[in-house]
């Protein structure tokens, strides 16, 4: 990784961290559903942050995959595979989009609500996303 871009997934890492806070429940207590669908949260987020920042698409992946080997504790091949995952998601131009990219489309406006630190939307946010994929 662009050793440029270190102290951009340390921000990442502390955002998608505060997810956890936010929805009240730490990572140990999440399944691995639940996690899954806070990453693909995660990488709107992350997607957001990038265009923020001006970055190009090589650096948001990169930054995708540090998160979900920082924060999601995945393997460097999950997170490779995973992250690829999520930005054919992402980009996919199908007229009904799945949900993993709805969910990531959902975290862009969460990377707003979490920078203008409206924690109440966020967790409202979040938890319907979360109460949806466990109904």
């Amino acid at each position: 990784m662009d050793p440029n871009l270190a102290p951009v997934r340390a921000e990442i890492a502390t955002m998608v961290n505060d997810l956890f806070v936010v929805i009240g429940v730490p990572f140990e207590q999440t399944s691995e559903l639940q996690r899954q669908v806070l990453a693909a949260f995660a990488c709107g987020m992350i997607f957001a942050e990038g265009r923020v920042r001006e970055l190009r698409p090589p650096e948001v992946q990169a930054l995708v995959v540090a998160c979900l080997t920082d924060v999601f504790r995945y393997s460097d091949e999950q997170a490779v595979s995973f992250s690829t995952n999520l930005i054919s998601a992402a980009s996919s131009h199908s007229r009904t989009p799945s949900t993993t990219s709805a969910i990531i489309h959902l975290g862009v406006d969460g990377h707003r609500q979490w920078q203008q630190k409206k924690t109440d939307e966020l967790r409202t946010n979040l938890r319907e996303v979360l109460r949806t994929v466990d109904a």
